[in-house]
């Protein structure tokens, strides 16, 4: 077993892609970074797959909704990033998804810095760690910031 984590939002297009761009992000899309020797990554992000797919309306992209253990997003995004700008290095994307992991305390963001490279911005939640005392599960209270 692995460890799950759902994301939410979408990272739109800066520019509207073409139809031979949206055909190239497309092709990346889905793929097994493994079976691309030639793609540069992060090792150490642990990033397998490409869990992403395009926007109905094809201006964006976002998680595939479907993939239970999706690691190192934020490397994925950069790999799509990296593999566009060869051919087009104006390609950029805007916007940004949030994450919830199995535990409850893991909350992060993916966001684009000013370069519009992926990076992993953890959310501290402020407010007391609780466990209740009849079934051990572990909450917090929130607090106002």
């Amino acid at each position: 077993m692995g460890y799950s984590t759902t994301f939410v939002g979408e990272l739109k297009f800066a520019e509207e892609l073409t139809a031979t761009q949206l055909a190239a992000i497309n092709a990346i899309l889905g793929e097994d970074v493994r079976d691309h020797p030639d793609w540069e990554h992060d090792p150490k992000a642990y990033c397998s797959y490409i869990d992403l797919v395009l926007l109905r309306d094809f201006s964006g992209i976002k998680w595939d909704d479907t993939t239970e253990k999706t690691y190192g997003l934020w490397e994925s995004v950069n790999i799509v990033t990296r593999l566009m700008r060869k051919q087009w290095p104006d390609f950029r994307l805007v916007g940004h998804l949030n994450a919830q992991g199995e535990d409850y305390e893991d909350r992060w963001s993916l966001v684009l810095d000013a370069d519009g490279w992926a990076t992993k911005q953890e959310i501290v939640i402020p407010g007391a760690r609780v466990e209740c005392p009849h079934c051990q599960h572990k909450f917090i209270v929130e607090t106002p910031a």
